[in-house]
């Protein structure tokens, strides 16, 4: 969905494999806030009783699932909501080791976590209780989830990877352990598969926002290095950043190195033959303020990067915030989305909305 902010009940959807696209008029989105989507549904919570619901946008059809109820402890708490903060992210997922497939949720906020699991069919959600993940060798956080043949993996912020189970017993695998824990400055995001890719493998593009995890050494050679990116207009301390983009080796347990992805674009994983106003083998970061992040695109054939796209808001007191993610104000003021400089907008800055910002750009 390219746009959740649309006046009115209309919303804009992109095909990534086709190109096609298409205006559809989604009324139930009046009575719902928009959770995230899960391979191609959107999951919703019902604005006065917080029901969750899955919405299939091209048939309407909504399927209702198992209500989450109070007895589910931290994960209703953060389903529903009650403690606003800016930290909170809900992903989800379909995974087919059940039959039929259950609908996985990971929620978290600055204090709490859950991951819970259901079949429309169930009478309940089940909850993996703290057990599950605190036994683990690696931090417990995550970033950005994907699904591969069936299974639901997520990312940490550092970049280990982990699947959440269901059978024979829910429990969490460890897929990549190796990464070491990196406080603050570094996000990982995992791409989804897409049919025409390795065979339709996982990338991950890893952003670090500054190189405090290197050594005095290492950030004395930048020059030599092809992922990292300089930015002139920032002060000397955080002028340099680094992107690298990694192929995900289920079965090997790692992550390789990747310089060439074709005519690829993450994080959407889309084909510029399919787009080709899009540039391919390049990496497009998700834009979550009005010039945020400072990197628009980053090339990985050379080091050429371009600057972030330019974004204005509705309300005027925010547009000094150039440097600023705008979901922390997103809290007391639900609606504030980014709004383009001009128009038509373009399809660039459709998805680099679409994938910084839950709802997209102001269409």
């Amino acid at each position: 969905m390219l746009s959740n902010r649309t006046d009115g009940d209309g919303r804009r959807f992109l095909n990534l494999s086709t190109g096609a696209c298409a205006r559809v008029d989604l009324p139930e989105l009046s009575a719902h806030h928009l959770e995230t989507s899960a391979d191609g549904l959107l999951l919703l919570r019902n604005k006065a009783s917080h029901a969750a619901r899955l919405l299939n946008p091209l048939t309407r059809v909504l399927t209702d699932l198992p209500p989450i109820t109070a007895d589910l402890g931290s994960a209703y708490t953060l389903w529903t909501g009650q403690s606003p903060d800016c930290t909170r992210l809900v992903l989800a997922g379909i995974s087919e080791e059940t039959s039929p497939p259950s609908v996985v949720l990971l929620m978290k906020d600055r204090y709490e976590r859950a991951i819970a699991y259901a079949r429309p069919c169930d009478q309940r959600w089940t909850v993996m209780n703290s057990e599950v993940w605190g036994s683990l060798s690696i931090s417990f956080s995550f970033s950005s989830a994907s699904t591969l043949q069936g299974r639901f993996y997520f990312a940490t912020p550092e970049g280990n990877i982990l699947e959440a189970s269901l059978r024979p017993e829910p429990r969490l695998v460890p897929v990549v352990a190796s990464q070491a824990k990196i406080e603050f400055n570094v996000n990982s995001y995992l791409v989804p598969p897409a049919d025409h890719h390795r065979g339709g493998g996982m990338l991950m593009v890893r952003y670090y926002t500054t190189l405090n995890h290197l050594s005095v050494n290492e950030r004395r050679n930048m020059k030599g290095r092809r992922d990292v990116i300089r930015l002139d207009e920032r002060t000397k301390k955080y002028r340099w950043s680094l992107i690298q983009v990694l192929e995900v080796d289920v079965a090997g347990k790692m992550l390789l190195p990747v310089e060439d992805i074709g005519r690829q674009q993450a994080c959407f994983s889309l084909s510029a033959r399919t787009f080709p106003c899009v540039a391919g083998n390049a990496v497009y970061l998700g834009a979550e303020g009005v010039r945020y992040p400072p990197v628009g695109v980053r090339y990985l054939t050379g080091k050429a990067v371009d600057p972030a796209f330019q974004f204005t808001t509705e309300d005027e007191s925010l547009l000094e915030l150039e440097n600023s993610e705008l979901k922390g104000y997103r809290v007391k003021k639900p609606e504030l989305n980014l709004v383009p400089l001009a128009r038509p907008c373009t399809l660039q800055e459709y998805l680099v909305c679409c994938a910084g910002l839950l709802g997209g750009l102001k269409d």
